[in-house]
């Protein structure tokens, strides 16, 4: 189970959820990055997708994974 989220210069990265130690919403049109996303090995995104999206993102592949 992995998520995709799009740095600022376009790149995808694929992530487990469980990786993602904090999700933080960047300002409002702050240079095309919609959250901060730290993860626990001590990188930072700067992601285009808001915090929101991000969460739900993670949730949604939560309860897939829960259910098989």
């Amino acid at each position: 189970m992995m998520i995709t989220i799009t740095d600022t210069g376009g790149l995808r990265h694929y992530l487990h959820p469980d990786a993602i130690a904090r999700v933080a919403q960047a300002g409002p049109n702050w240079h095309k990055i919609g959250a901060y996303v730290k993860t626990f090995d001590g990188r930072t995104i700067e992601a285009q997708e808001s915090a929101e999206e991000i969460a739900s993102t993670v949730r949604t592949a939560r309860k897939e994974a829960a259910h098989g």
